[in-house]
C-alpha cells in the first residue's frame, strides 16, 4: 500500500514496505503533470509588463500630370510659377516609404498604468534607392500626463480625414512636437488639455550668423466636447520668440492663434470634417506653411521683427457606403498676409482639393484611389496650378 498526500502543491509518497518502491517511480511521473496544472490554476500571476506591435506596408502609385517635383506630398506651397517645359509633363512615381512601424509597451505601476510609445516610417528626404527610419512619435504616459513626442495639442488630429496623399490638407495641423501635456475630464462629455510644447521659431532672421530662438516653450491649450453628435475641440496657443536684430540687440514677440475643430456625425458611420485655424505668428503649425519662415520676416528699415498673420481651414466629407467602400472629399485652403517684406515670388494664399475612393475587401488589407487638384498664388498675384491621380495599396497589422 501507498500512502499519497498532496499539501501546498507538494507530493508525498509513503511506500509500506520496500517491496512497492519500484511503483514509486511510476506514480511520480503520472502525477506530476496534475500537481503542475493544479499549482497554475491556484496561483494568479499578474503580467506587469505588455507589449504591443501594429504599423502598416504601403505601397503610393503617383501620376503627376504637372511636375511636382516632391512625389509623397502634393504641398501648394510648392506648385510652380511659370513652369518651365520639365515642370509641364507627365511623371510616374512609386514609392513604399510611408510604411510604419509602431510599438508599445505597457507596465504596471503602483502609480497606475504606465505606457511606452515609438512610431515611425522610411519617410525621410531620399527619394532614391535608399531610404531611413524616421522618428514620428516616441512618448510616455501616466495616467493624464503625457511625456514626449506626439501630435501637437493646437487643433484636434481626429478631424483630419483619411488621404492617400501624405501631405493631407493644405491647411491641417500636422506638426509632431516634443511636450509636456496633461489632460482630464471636467464633466459629462466636457475634457480639457494643457501642454507646453518645443517647436522651431520658422522665421527669417536679420542676420544669417546668427539663429532665432525660443527662451521658454510654447503654451497650448484645448477644451472639447463631445457627445452622440460628434466632438468640437477649441484650441489656442501662445508662445515668444526671442531673436537678435542686425546690431546685436536681443529682442522678442509675442505670438498667438486659435483653433476650432469639428466632427459631425451624419448617418451610417459618415461624417463632416471641420477646421479654421487663424493666428499671428502661427504659420508654423499650418501644414503647406511650416518650414518656410513665413512665422515672422525682418523690418531692416524699423530694426524689428514682424510676425505675420495667417488664416486657414477645410470642410470635409467622409461617406461610408458599405462596409467595404469608402469616400473621401475635402476642400481646403490657406491665407497669408499680403506685406512688402516678403519676396513678390513668396506665398499668398492656395486652394486644396480631393477626392478619393477606398475599397477593403476584407480586414487589415485595402486599395485606394484619389484625386488631388490644388492652385498657388503669390505675393504678387501670379498663380500655378497642379493636379495628381494618386493609388494605395496597404496591409495594416
Amino acid at each position: 500500500m501507498i500512502l499519497i498526500s498532496i499539501t501546498n502543491n507538494c507530493i508525498c509518497i509513503v511506500p509500506n514496505n520496500p517491496i512497492e518502491m519500484k511503483k514509486y517511480i511510476l506514480i511520480l511521473v503520472l502525477c506530476v503533470p496534475f500537481i503542475n496544472v493544479v499549482a497554475q490554476n491556484d496561483t494568479v500571476k499578474v503580467k506587469k509588463l505588455s507589449f504591443e506591435f501594429s504599423g502598416f506596408v504601403n505601397l503610393n502609385a503617383i501620376i503627376d500630370f504637372n511636375g511636382l517635383e516632391k512625389y509623397d506630398d502634393f504641398t501648394t506651397s510648392e506648385i510652380p510659377i511659370n513652369p518651365s517645359p520639365y515642370e509641364k509633363i507627365t511623371m510616374f512615381h512609386m514609392t513604399a516609404r510611408q510604411s510604419r512601424l509602431n510599438f508599445g509597451a505597457n507596465y504596471l505601476t503602483p502609480w497606475g498604468k504606465l505606457k511606452g510609445f515609438v512610431s515611425g516610417d522610411f519617410y525621410t528626404g531620399n527619394t532614391g534607392a535608399k531610404s531611413y527610419f524616421r522618428l514620428r512619435e516616441a512618448y510616455l504616459q501616466l495616467g493624464n500626463l503625457l511625456l514626449g513626442q506626439t501630435n501637437t495639442t493646437f487643433g484636434n488630429p481626429d478631424v483630419v480625414p483619411v488621404t492617400i496623399d501624405f501631405e493631407g490638407p493644405n491647411s491641417a495641423t500636422t506638426l509632431r512636437n516634443p511636450m509636456i501635456r496633461y489632460s482630464n475630464k471636467i464633466g459629462k462629455g466636457w475634457s480639457y488639455v494643457l501642454a507646453l510644447e518645443m517647436r522651431g521659431p520658422d522665421i527669417r532672421p536679420f542676420d544669417k550668423v546668427v539663429d532665432p530662438f525660443l527662451a521658454m516653450p510654447c503654451l497650448v491649450g484645448s477644451i472639447n466636447k463631445a457627445g452622440d453628435w460628434g466632438v468640437i475641440t477649441l484650441s489656442g496657443m501662445v508662445d515668444n520668440t526671442r531673436y537678435f536684430t542686425s546690431d546685436t540687440v536681443e529682442k522678442h514677440e509675442i505670438g498667438y492663434g486659435g483653433a476650432l475643430s469639428a466632427i459631425i456625425h451624419t448617418w451610417k458611420k459618415s461624417h463632416f470634417s471641420i477646421f479654421f485655424i487663424a493666428g499671428k505668428g502661427a504659420s508654423n503649425f499650418i501644414s503647406d506653411l511650416s518650414g518656410n519662415g513665413y512665422n515672422g520676416v525682418p523690418n531692416l528699415a524699423k530694426n524689428k521683427l514682424v510676425l505675420l498673420n495667417s488664416i486657414g481651414g477645410f470642410v470635409a466629407y467622409t461617406q461610408n457606403w458599405n462596409k467595404k467602400l469608402s469616400s473621401n472629399f475635402i476642400f481646403s485652403y490657406i491665407e497669408l498676409e499680403k506685406t512688402q517684406l516678403l519676396k513678390s515670388t513668396d506665398f499668398r494664399y492656395s486652394n486644396y482639393a480631393l477626392a478619393n475612393l477606398f475599397y477593403a475587401p476584407f480586414s487589415r488589407f485595402k486599395f485606394g484611389v484619389e484625386y488631388i487638384y490644388g492652385e498657388l498664388f503669390v505675393q504678387n498675384n501670379e498663380n500655378g496650378d497642379a493636379n495628381r491621380l494618386q493609388f494605395l495599396a496597404q496591409f495594416s497589422f
